[in-house]
């Protein structure tokens, strides 16, 4: 997996002019994917639909914007690690204050 090197933003892989670049998902910088990277990744596009049962607020287009739920996803992703760090760094501080 690639991050982008303006935002830290995931790189994903799509095809734009007949060729394979990586686009953050976030900002939007591209990347042309290199050669030794396109071994790393496949870009297919899928042409089979598949029925998918949602509720209304998923399927609705208007009611949700896309970016919006991405960076919510990222932000609950980055408090949970920033916890588990914090949490690690007081369990570490316990133990060194115990022992001494």
């Amino acid at each position: 997996m690639k991050f982008c090197p303006k935002c830290g933003g995931v790189m994903m892989p799509i095809k734009k002019d007949g060729k394979e670049i990586l686009k953050c998902n976030k900002c939007g910088f591209e990347k042309e994917v290199s050669d030794k990277e396109k071994k790393e990744y496949s870009v297919k596009a899928n042409s089979e639909k598949k029925n998918v049962k949602t509720t209304s607020l998923v399927s609705e287009s208007s009611s949700r914007n896309l970016s919006d739920d991405l960076e919510q996803e990222r932000e609950e992703y980055y408090k949970e690690v920033g916890l588990e760090l914090l949490r690690e760094e007081f369990e570490e501080g316990e133990e060194d204050e115990g022992g001494e």
